[in-house]
């Protein structure tokens, strides 16, 4: 399966790109300080996204005592936000902090380490990095193809499926929609009948309020309030299927990484370990805030998606998640990996996890 690079990127988002990226600096050294650049695929003002950039600053700066130090960049103030990847394997930035999904045009596999329809949870997916194999495989590989060495870094926890401008009451209303959407799952989307497009993050409220897009996605309650979505539509559906997680990661230079003694490398992983663990109680405790606001101060509705439509979504993510795996041998192996492990997870999920959650709910609904 070869999917078309327009599916994923607007030429907006990689207009300039090259220009960009010659106009940065090289890494500065000096009296055996490490100045390192770093670029995020975010805005500065992007809560539980920029927020991770610069507490992995911060961490690495105070754990290396001042020898590191690390400078972020937003979106567009060195490249843009699809470009940090090269930016970084090609040595004009030292480091980034995005999204694997944003890497889809360079491989598409890169997804599996990132967010997969109807895949794993953040807790599962670390699960997998740390102890099922899959951080080894993403060193390889990335820095096979792209010379960069990665770490996953930031996991927004289940999200929504996102903001619509009218209701959803089955499949047919779902068919013909245009909704901004990441990744793979927008040719789930396309699958199941819907049309889907991707907008850069801080280009979303626009394209919805110009009615481009008739609905988006972009994360959950804490991070969608401060885009403003409620402004534009009422209705916010729920599951997240696309996006039952979504883990970004710090990737830095190969060659710097290799030129850093074994301490600093020690320094760099566990200031990614940091922030991941920070930012995965920060989601959950602000997406419960914001939601609130959102449904009794603004009106917003929420509503679960139907049933048809959700096994539509279900029966085209396999199909593409499948094929996604097959891509070379290097996406045979992470699939595997991956499946493995997301197979094993499900079903321990619905004998402990689900009859918790059932619980929970009727312990809430009884005001105990």
């Amino acid at each position: 399966m070869t999917l078309n690079r327009r599916t994923f990127i607007t030429k907006s988002a990689v207009a300039g790109a090259g220009a960009a990226a010659a106009a940065l600096a090289a890494p500065a050294y000096a009296q055996g300080k490490r100045n390192l650049s770093m670029v995020m695929a975010w805005p500065h003002n992007f809560p539980g996204l920029a927020s991770i950039a610069y507490n992995f600053a911060n961490y690495t700066e105070a754990l290396s005592d001042g020898q590191i130090a690390v400078k972020v960049h937003a979106a567009g103030e060195l490249v843009g936000t699809f470009e940090v990847f090269d930016a970084v394997g090609q040595g004009t930035a030292d480091v980034y902090h995005a999204p694997p999904v944003f890497m889809v045009s360079k491989w598409q596999p890169a997804t599996f380490f990132g967010l997969v329809p109807f895949g794993m949870t953040a807790t599962e997916h670390c699960g997998w990095m740390y102890f099922g194999g899959g951080q080894d495989l993403q060193h390889r590989i990335y820095r096979k193809k792209f010379g960069i060495v990665p770490f996953t870094c930031g996991h927004t926890g289940i999200q929504m499926a996102g903001w619509f401008n009218k209701e959803i009451r089955n499949l047919d209303d779902f068919r013909g929609i245009t909704m901004r959407i990441a990744g793979i799952s927008g040719e789930v989307m396309r699958r199941a009948g819907a049309a889907a497009v991707m907008v850069a993050p801080q280009e979303i409220f626009a394209a919805f309020q110009a009615g481009t897009i008739d609905a988006t996605e972009l994360c959950c309650a804490w991070l969608d309030s401060a885009n403003g979505f409620h402004q534009v539509a009422k209705f916010y559906y729920t599951p997240g299927w696309q996006e039952v997680n979504s883990a970004g990661e710090i990737g830095v230079n190969a060659a710097l990484f290799d030129d850093m003694t074994p301490h600093q490398k020690a320094i760099i992983e566990a200031a990614a370990r940091a922030a991941n663990g920070v930012n995965m109680g920060e989601w959950p405790y602000h997406n419960a805030k914001f939601m609130r606001t959102l449904t009794r101060e603004h009106g917003v509705t929420i509503k679960t998606y139907p049933d048809d439509v959700i096994l539509a979504l279900a029966k085209a993510s396999a199909e593409v998640v499948a094929e996604l795996g097959a891509i070379d041998d290097d996406a045979k192996e992470v699939y595997a990996s991956w499946k493995a492990t997301r197979d094993e997870a499900m079903e321990y999920s619905a004998q402990v996890d689900l009859p918790v959650y059932h619980a929970r709910r009727i312990a809430w609904e009884a005001g105990a």
